[in-house]
């Protein structure tokens, strides 16, 4: 296992102080997509901490077409084997999950309808989402918020909650949000399939959700995009995203491999596996897994 960690998300985190000034550096992975070209921009600290935009740098992607699979395949070959990702979410009810609210998901519900096939053909991997998350780095991204800066998450933190993700790019009808709440408790349009490919990978993945929003009065040209740049201020989230850093630094040191794949991978012939770097890593998987 890699003791690298890599933060995927955007504002608030690329706001940070600990990478404003970084150089950026470009990983090609050739995992090409019908709108990406797998080419990925990072920045990496020097105490191995690197954070890949998840929209992209030069070139933006929305959330229909993110290069999901390229940005963390750089990371797990770059060195990372955890990952922890930021989401700007929408409450499906702010009387329960108030605006300003940080939410560190038990779960989630897959409504994207987006491909989270990694590998293709000679090799399979039948990953087990329960849990959806690391159990450790949930513990982590929720434990760190107490007590810290009441004036960050005024909405409250919530340990649990589940996370429906929706295909984007537009944002939910009324008679959409209404059925979504039946069943979930936050809205967003990211984690997924990225968090069921961070754990095909062997990659331990938790998210810190913030609630910039309700679901039914999102609007960027109104008040969403002004608490994100609110989150933003270098004592909230970025200062808050540094603490997370600091305790899942000590994280790495003990991490194991993710029982959610053990007994779970077919390995048939892993030559036909086009992408190299895949190939790479499924070697590792099987290595770890299989054995």
């Amino acid at each position: 296992m890699n003791n690298k960690i890599a933060i995927i998300g955007g504002s608030g985190v690329h706001d940070n102080p600990g990478f404003k000034d970084l150089e950026w550096k470009v990983f090609e992975t050739k995992y090409f997509t019908a709108v990406g070209n797998g080419v990925i921009e990072y920045q990496e600290r020097n105490d191995g901490i690197m954070f890949i935009p998840r929209h992209g740098h030069s070139v933006k992607y929305g959330p229909s077409c993110t290069q999901y699979g390229a940005n963390l395949i750089a990371a797990k070959i770059l060195g990372a084997d955890v990952v922890i990702a930021t989401s700007a979410v929408g409450s499906l009810d702010g009387a329960i999950i108030p605006v300003k609210s940080l939410v560190v998901p038990a779960d989630y519900i897959d409504k994207s309808r987006r491909d989270d096939n990694l590998f293709g053909k000679g090799f399979v991997v039948h990953a087990n989402p329960i849990p959806a998350f690391s159990e450790g780095l949930r513990k982590i991204l929720y434990h760190v918020s107490d007590g810290f800066n009441s004036n960050c998450f005024q909405g409250g933190r919530y340990k649990q909650g589940t996370y429906v993700c929706i295909p984007g790019d537009r944002f939910g009808t009324k008679a959409e949000g209404k059925i979504r709440a039946k069943y979930a408790d936050i809205v967003g349009m990211t984690i997924c399939p990225e968090a069921s490919m961070a754990m095909q990978l062997g990659m331990h993945y938790a998210v810190a959700a913030f609630v910039v929003d309700v679901n039914l009065d999102a609007n960027h040209e109104g008040g969403t995009l002004a608490i994100m740049r609110e989150l933003s201020s270098p004592e909230k989230v970025p200062a808050y995203i540094e603490r997370v850093i600091a305790k899942t630094k000590e994280f790495v040191q003990h991490i194991e491999p993710i029982p959610n794949l053990r007994g779970n991978i077919i390995p048939h012939a892993t030559e036909y596996i086009q992408n190299r770097h895949l190939r790479d890593i499924a070697e590792g998987l099987i290595q770890t897994y299989c054995k």
